[in-house]
């Protein structure tokens, strides 16, 4: 942790270090019984692996909030990020993370993982973290027995998505924070 004068300054050195915590709580493994007891299973560490995830793709959509020039394709019409919250998330959709996902799946994206994890540290109704998954994709969906949704994140996918995000996001962030308001409000 260094001193900083400038937003993307600070923001180059948080976002590598929350990406290399990331990293690290993915790839532990948890098979240590005395510190573990019954999680010892061999796996992650999944919560705050998530948490760091999301805060990077929430981070990283703040910077464009009320930037009506950068337009972001969702359910096949183009829209900006014009508040806080769920519309961060919206990034999900532009080239930094190359997704194409509903508006509907995320905002259950952001309400389901990322606020009920920061804030409660617990996930929403019929949601799952894993720590990959063989179809290679960071977000699925599916339906239950009983014909309801079910959302799952896969931190392994989640955090390449991240890492190709960031690349993208620091070759940039001269230009992109001093004009976003949190470089505008920067004191």
């Amino acid at each position: 942790m260094a001193l900083h004068k400038s937003p993307a300054s600070m923001l180059t050195e948080s976002l590598a270090e929350s990406l290399e915590s990331a990293k690290f709580c993915i790839e532990y493994k948890k098979n240590d019984k005395s510190k573990w007891g019954k999680f010892a299973t061999g796996g992650c560490l999944g919560y705050p692996g998530a948490i760091l995830l999301f805060s990077i793709v929430d981070s990283i959509g703040s910077y464009f909030r009320k930037d009506a020039s950068f337009k972001i394709q969702i359910d096949g019409k183009p829209t900006s990020i014009k508040s806080d919250g769920w519309e961060h998330f919206k990034i999900l959709n532009s080239d930094y993370f190359g997704q194409n996902l509903p508006e509907e799946f995320i905002k259950k994206l952001y309400s389901k993982f990322r606020s009920f994890l920061t804030h409660n540290h617990v996930l929403g109704k019929e949601t799952y973290l894993m720590p990959s998954n063989e179809l290679n994709l960071p977000f699925l969906k599916q339906k239950n027995q009983k014909g309801d949704e079910i959302y799952f994140v896969s931190l392994k996918e989640l955090c390449e998505l991240c890492d190709k995000a960031v690349i993208k996001f620091l070759a940039k962030i001269d230009e992109i924070v001093p004009n976003s308001r949190q470089g505008k409000d920067f004191k």
